[in-house]
């Protein structure tokens, strides 16, 4: 296993039995350099180098907890202001060299606690960075026990640096980009911590990319079926999903994929409608309230937009308990097609004589009282 060498030139004393890590030569080049478009020299690579080395070690080596955390936070202060400088460049590779050396030192602790305390501040690093550079070091900690790492691995593939960097002319990497997505798609598959299946959301919706349209719509489809079977569990996580679904119906210029976002974004909000409607003795006063929540924060992000109208009535008709009828007039029902299916030019599929059907999947009644899994 390779280790990392320890540099007797650059590591600090013991001050009051912690480590410290000397920070007066990475901030004599940062200061000089940052911003700048010219190369650095030997020298300047050399502290940068030296820097992440020092720190990475010293972290391993002190057992106290906000020591660990605290030299984190110092290499995270000294990334780059300037995304685009030579320093920042420099930062980067350095950290793309070092992390790596460090998590495989790591993995050989035996103290249990101690290896995941800095596994985690290690992930937590990599991801405040906020550089595709390093998502290799991310999507190969995707698959953790640990759940805390695993969050900071999927945030450091999906955070708005990394969003901004991707989507820039001069910085976009297509070759990352595809890593990301296809990681993030074997990721959401398995996942079943809430917050990170809605980071893999927010991230998705943001992204152009086929795959990624294809994880909003396998994301949609594994929640339809848990609406169906009553198994709904962290509700409130499908507002962000409707609106990057609605969205990418709004957004996209090929009528093939307007037809299928619009009719995946009906599919789902109107199961949102019918639990609403359908499990008001079932569902626990907390479930409830995150179903409102999600109707009518859909309603106020995209709806009204997808719909070209001002304002649509949602948030009344939930408040007054009453909203069969905006969901037929949305949805549609046996008779017509809704007011998204014909803007959207879709239809829910075809009846045996080949007849387009009207009106959306229905919500069987629910059990005698509503469960929840990890759907």
């Amino acid at each position: 296993m390779k280790k990392l060498v320890l540099l007797g030139l650059v590591l600090t004393c013991v001050v009051s039995g912690a480590f410290a890590v000397k920070t007066s030569e990475i901030e004599a080049v940062r200061s000089r350099t940052d911003g700048s478009s010219s190369e650095l020299n030997a020298s300047d690579r050399g502290v940068i180098e030296a820097f992440w080395e020092n720190a990475l070690n010293t972290m391993q080596l002190t057992e106290e907890v906000q020591e660990i955390v605290d030299i984190r936070r110092q290499v995270e202060a000294h990334k780059s202001a300037q995304p685009l400088s030579s320093y920042a460049s420099a930062y980067i590779e350095a950290a793309a060299k070092y992390l790596p050396l460090a998590f495989t030192h790591v993995a050989g602790v035996s103290d249990t606690a101690r290896r995941q305390l800095i596994e985690q501040n290690l992930m937590i690093l990599t991801a405040m960075l906020e550089s595709p550079k390093l998502a290799t070091i991310a999507i190969d900690r995707m698959g953790q026990d640990d759940p805390v790492v695993r969050y900071w691995a999927v945030k450091a593939v999906t955070n708005p640096g990394v969003v901004q960097s991707l989507s820039n002319s001069i910085t976009a990497d297509e070759d990352a980009k595809a890593a990301i997505l296809n990681a993030l798609k074997k990721r959401l598959a398995v996942e079943s911590q809430p917050a990170i299946q809605a980071m893999i959301t927010q991230f998705v919706a943001t992204v152009d990319h086929a795959t990624a349209r294809e994880i909003l719509l396998a994301t949609a489809d594994r929640r339809i079926a848990a609406y169906k079977n009553w198994t709904v569990q962290n509700e409130i996580m499908d507002a962000k999903l409707l609106i990057a679904l609605g969205s990418t119906a709004m957004m996209q210029s090929d009528a093939e994929v307007k037809k299928v976002f619009g009719r995946k974004f009906a599919e789902l909000y109107s199961l949102t409608f019918q639990r609403n409607m359908l499990g008001q003795d079932t569902l626990s006063d907390q479930q409830i309230e995150q179903n409102n929540s999600v109707i009518v924060e859909v309603d106020q992000v995209v709806l009204a937009k997808m719909l070209n109208v001002a304002k649509t009535g949602v948030k009344e008709d939930i408040r007054r308990g009453q909203l069969k009828r905006i969901h037929e007039t949305l949805f549609g029902d046996r008779m017509r097609e809704g007011d998204l299916a014909r803007l959207y030019k879709f239809d829910y599929g075809k009846d045996a004589g080949g007849k387009a059907i009207t009106e959306p999947p229905k919500l069987s009644a629910p059990p005698v009282k509503a469960t929840e899994d990890n759907g």
